[in-house]
């Protein structure tokens, strides 16, 4: 895996002890992300009633979870809204519900009435009062999912039938999507050809590969692809790892001609991941005269470009390179191609000819990873040609345009001066006492099992401080070091853009949780410092919870198979 380069020397920087404070727990310095507020506990007692109430309600038993849900509410008056929400949720009667409505206070519970509402209105029976009460909240997935609540018609299973297919072509967010095609599969097990194309063009679009596979092969079996559907199902097998069965789809692309070129270079693609680089390169080479002024002919420079850097023919790559150059100077990828020529030429010794390569990039848009890269290396070109103050300035411009480059840094070396300042103050950020309620909602939430609650109140928060700068610095360090991580650093990112690029919003967007722990286990193991802190914010933005969709788990993001060993 490649850790991003800006990463490594900027951690360096926070890592060292005059740039960041120990975040180590101690008496005078608490953990960021663990503020006074939320580091309260629930009493034992308190607990265990909630954690009844939530088994009663698995169980059913609703009244006796209603009652349960009070009385916690009672006791734990930080979290009542949820609680008398809860107690809502599992109460028949709607005058009854309507007085714990009406208990509700802070504007994110408020928020879930009506889904508390239609909610209940399920659980006690009344399925057409949930269906209005769904619809009433925009939730069309699951208003055809109360239709089909038995018993249910021939004609109004007919009737879902075609809304389903309807919402899958033009509604719903992916998961919304999944959930619909779910739902279709086991409602009506043999779908027609056309419907499964319908499934299958949803699924691709949603991220429900394997579905849009099955759904593409059986609609072609009846002849109903069309170009763009042979473009989607080529994309999608690419991606399952099936390259001779995508390549193949790929070839089946005749028309328009800008999607054939699309297709033949994605072809091209497939050929490469089969190991059949001589048909990639012939591939890539008719796509160049086949369609000369499309954007695809650019991209397959580009990647014949890289096939022949790759074999070692530096001057054939950079041919091929300046070929782009010529042909497409404005495209978007002619600043890569300057860069990779330009590069090439330093690494050969033609340092005026990779200047000037690297020098077309500045004269574009002052944008894009390239930008600070070609600044780079054109004030190396021009150092080696002997033009320090040339060089010297493109330097000091970069910085003080993009401070937080990986590019940035390695000039500053070069200069011999900070990138940022570095600070020996503990600045302490002051506290506002609305994130302060939430952070310890927050923590009673997680402490008495109610999750789901927990990510309401947690997805608000942040939606606040991205909408109030005045928010950003509280709440980016209130949500640090914990499964919010990723969050604070979001924050912190935010925070250097609109608030200035202070040490305090540069620690928030590269944290260094635990320093002593991570340093002294980092030598241990013959590892740098910064280039594991760099690892782990990458992989779970210090997040200890997380978990990725192969399994992958905790700070480092290994496979368990790998932490047993």
């Amino acid at each position: 895996m490649a850790v991003t380069p800006v990463m490594v020397p900027l951690v360096a920087l926070l890592l060292s002890a005059t740039a960041c404070q120990d975040s180590t727990p101690s008496a005078k310095t608490p953990v960021a992300g663990r503020s006074s507020a939320a580091q309260g506990t629930v009493a034992a007692d308190d607990r265990d009633l909630v954690i009844r109430a939530r088994e009663l309600d698995r169980a059913e038993k609703r009244d006796s979870a209603r009652l349960a849900y009070v009385a916690a509410a009672e006791a734990l008056p930080g979290i009542a809204d949820w609680l008398y929400l809860r107690a809502a949720g599992v109460t028949p009667d709607s005058g009854a519900r309507a007085e714990y409505y009406d208990k509700v206070r802070t504007p994110v519970a408020r928020d879930r009435v009506r889904w508390t509402e239609a909610l209940a209105r399920e659980r006690s029976g009344d399925i057409a009062g949930a269906g209005r009460a769904y619809a009433a909240v925009g939730s069309r997935i699951n208003v055809l999912r109360l239709r089909l609540w038995p018993p249910v018609s021939d004609s109004a299973k007919a009737g879902v039938r075609d809304e389903l297919l309807s919402f899958l072509r033009t509604s719903g967010s992916s998961a919304e999507r999944r959930e619909a095609i779910a739902m279709f599969d086991r409602t009506y097990p043999t779908p027609t050809a056309a419907e499964q194309l319908a499934i299958a063009r949803s699924a691709a679009n949603s991220g429900a590969r394997p579905r849009a596979a099955t759904g593409f092969a059986a609609a072609a079996k009846s002849g109903l692809l069309t170009a763009s559907d042979n473009f989607a199902y080529g994309t999608v097998l690419f991606l399952l790892r099936r390259y001779a069965d995508a390549t193949s789809q790929f070839a089946r692309v005749r028309n328009p001609p800008a999607l054939t070129a699309a297709a033949q270079y994605q072809r091209a693609r497939g050929q490469i991941a089969t190991g059949n680089k001589a048909a990639a390169r012939v591939t890539l080479r008719s796509i160049t005269t086949a369609f000369p002024s499309d954007t695809s002919a650019a991209a397959a420079l580009l990647l014949l470009a890289d096939l022949a850097t790759d074999e070692n023919r530096d001057a054939d790559a950079r041919e091929t390179l300046q070929s782009l150059i010529k042909r497409f100077p404005s495209g978007r990828h002619a600043a890569t191609a300057h860069f990779r020529s330009g590069l090439i030429a330093f690494i050969n010794g033609n340092h005026r000819a990779a200047a000037a390569d690297f020098d077309a990039i500045a004269a574009g848009p002052p944008t894009g990873t390239e930008a600070a890269a070609g600044a780079y290396w054109s004030g190396r070109s021009w150092a080696a040609l002997g033009d320090t103050a040339k060089s010297r300035g493109k330097w000091r411009a970069m910085i003080a345009r993009e401070p937080m480059s990986y590019y940035s840094v390695m000039a500053a070396r070069r200069l011999d001066v900070p990138v940022i300042e570095r600070d020996t103050v503990l600045t302490a950020t002051a506290k506002i006492p609305e994130v302060e309620e939430v952070m310890s909602r927050l923590a009673a939430l997680r402490e008495v099992g109610m999750d789901t609650e927990a990510t309401f109140e947690s997805d608000r928060i942040f939606r606040d401080a991205m909408q109030d700068k005045s928010r950003l610095l509280a709440t980016a360090r209130a949500l640090a070091g914990g499964d919010q991580s990723g969050r604070s650093i979001a924050l912190g990112r935010r925070a250097l853009d609109e608030l200035g690029r202070s040490p305090e919003a540069y620690r928030l967007h590269f944290p260094v949780l635990e320093r002593e722990t991570l340093i002294s286990s980092s030598k241990e193991n013959g590892l740098k410092p910064a280039f594991v802190a760099s690892l782990i914010k990458q992989e779970s933005s210090f997040n200890p919870r997380a978990t990725s969709p192969v399994g992958a788990r905790g700070l480092m993001q290994l496979m368990p198979s790998v932490g047993k060993d």
